[in-house]
């Protein structure tokens, strides 16, 4: 294991913040150790490095043993004109297909064009990783995809998902999560990690049967705790609001630890 830790920015003079991102390398040996101090690995960085690069945030994850599908969840994947193919590797026909569908999520969501080929080369990495690449199609056309890793049947971990949303009734990020779980559970996996917990938007992970999100500390369940740290999130716009919110944050996190 190797630890490095990329000072970016600070503000001492008027506030008493220091912007740093923990990062790590570890041998193969050391993943599953790893994911249960909550580090998960980037698809992004800004440098290029040798070894798969990890980061220490507010994961998230869901304990297989505990998830039990509702009625309504069953029904979600009983949707008619929906099939999935799971793919190991990409073909050049498949990378198109994803590519086109990326462009058209990027354009939805309003993210940057040039951001495009950066975000996706992470799709064409070869390592020891077990590598999946699930593709939704409607009524036989190619509409949604979600990239997956498999570490271990300890640890699965979901990438980049994007959809074109043509047809948004469809519900296809529930859906796709819904399907994700499932294949996993009847692949026999324990644990599947639904990466980073922060802001509003990503509150939604709360509301699976057996979620805990890593505080820096320790893997916690209280869901409650979580929404409001991630609407915190959401409310810190500025640099004093930040400063502010660093206070009662500490605040908080010692009174669950």
């Amino acid at each position: 294991m190797k630890l490095f830790f990329d000072h970016i920015t600070g503000k001492l003079t008027n506030h008493d913040l220091i912007y740093s991102l923990a990062l790590a390398n570890f041998e193969e040996k050391e993943y599953c150790q790893a994911f249960e101090q909550g580090w998960i690995p980037l698809s992004w960085y800004y440098t290029d490095l040798d070894k798969l690069t990890w980061i220490n945030a507010r994961n998230t994850r869901l304990l297989l043993k505990k998830f039990t599908f509702s009625k309504k969840q069953r029904k979600i994947l009983r949707k008619k004109d929906i099939t999935v193919e799971v793919y190991n590797k990409l073909d050049d026909a498949l990378f198109t297909t994803i590519s086109s569908i990326y462009k058209k999520y990027i354009k939805h969501k309003k993210f940057h064009e040039e951001n495009f080929e950066e975000e996706s080369e992470f799709f064409k990495k070869e390592d020891n990783i077990d590598w999946k690449y699930f593709i939704y199609y409607f009524k036989n056309r190619p509409i949604a995809f979600t990239e997956i890793k498999v570490f271990d049947s300890n640890h699965v971990l979901t990438g980049q998902f994007a959809w074109d949303y043509e047809n948004p009734k469809l519900g296809m990020g529930t859906y796709a999560t819904l399907y994700e779980i499932d294949w996993s559970i009847k692949n026999k996996c324990k644990k599947y990690y639904l990466a980073y917990g922060y802001e509003k938007s990503n509150i939604y992970k709360s509301r699976f049967d057996g979620f805990e999100f890593w505080n820096g500390r320790s893997w916690l369940s209280d869901k409650t705790l979580y929404k409001k740290l991630c609407e915190h999130d959401t409310e810190v716009n500025t640099i004093q609001e930040l400063n502010a919110y660093q206070k009662k944050y500490f605040t908080l996190n010692g009174k669950t630890t």
